[in-house]
């Protein structure tokens, strides 16, 4: 039987904020999926009584993000004036456009208690052009999040459409990013919706066809391929249509390394949208 996984990732851990992330994308031989950039698994992290979660005001262009929690609690403030508090099974997608810069912390009520932190944040790739537009925020409450059974497993679609559900979350270009929870023994097969697609085993171990896929991996699967997923536990399964080459720089992704290099410039001199109340300290520009 020919394999439906055309490259596992493993995770690789990267510091981020106060605490570290395992990161699936991008990676050498696989910069994007879809439009997805970019995709960070937070923890799952046991959080001690007094231990707290601080990422700093930092940029973004060029891109959209998207978290989506698992467990846990987080605050997101940006420069667009957005402030939301992001709980499992609920979607945050910020729009970065031609600029935004944007903190996540620990709920200050969450900070006295133990507790576990887990989840993912991806980023999102904007056509050519939206590249430049204007910075927004969208919040979509885990009660509004589509869902449906298929094949004895839960199907929850955070962002873009596949298996006949859409999210009400507005995208930039075609694509999917949803939850399927099997369970203890569910089978359900991944129709060929997008022409580019992935699932990450969150807390697996899963497979493919028969293929298995540690848990925290990443496949990406042979375009026109109809896996069955089968296993126990969580997968996200995110792609879409590509939309083209993107550099990377830090928290830049843009098609054009001039655009960068300004957006660089501009945050080293703060000539950049700020986070109202939070917006000091910042995070410095690597060299």
């Amino acid at each position: 039987m020919t394999s439906p996984i055309e490259l596992v990732i493993a995770p690789r851990l990267r510091p981020v904020g106060s605490g570290e992330v395992q990161r699936l994308l991008p990676f050498r031989s696989r910069r994007m999926v879809g439009p997805f950039v970019f995709a960070d698994l937070m923890g799952p992290d046991r959080l001690a009584p007094g231990q707290r979660i601080s990422i700093d005001a930092h940029p973004h262009i060029g891109l959209a993000t998207v978290t989506y929690l698992f467990d846990g609690r987080m605050i997101h403030r940006d420069s667009t004036g957005a402030v939301q508090s992001i709980v499992p099974g609920d979607v945050n997608w910020m729009t970065a456009g031609g600029g935004v810069s944007h903190t996540e912390r620990s709920h200050p009520d969450d900070e006295r208690v133990a507790r576990v932190v887990h989840g993912l944040q991806t980023w999102v790739a904007l056509p050519l052009d939206l590249e430049d537009g204007p910075a927004s925020f969208q919040h979509l409450d885990r009660d509004h999040v589509p869902e449906t059974v298929i094949g004895g497993a839960r199907v929850r679609m955070a962002v873009g459409s596949a298996f006949g559900i859409e999210s009400p979350i507005e995208v930039a270009s075609p694509l999917v990013l949803a939850e399927i929870d099997l369970g203890n023994a569910a089978e359900f097969e991944l129709p060929a919706d997008h022409p580019e697609r992935a699932v990450i085993a969150v807390d697996g171990p899963v497979a493919l066809d028969d293929v298995p896929l540690d848990g925290q991996h990443l496949a990406v699967i042979v375009p026109g391929a109809t896996p069955m997923l089968s296993g126990s536990g969580r997968v996200v399964v995110l792609g879409g249509d590509p939309v083209g080459q993107r550099h990377i720089r830090w928290n830049f992704v843009h098609s054009d390394l001039a655009a960068i290099d300004k957006a660089a410039a501009a945050w080293s001199a703060q000539d950049f949208p700020k986070v109202p109340d939070d917006h000091d300290p910042w995070i410095s520009m690597p060299r």
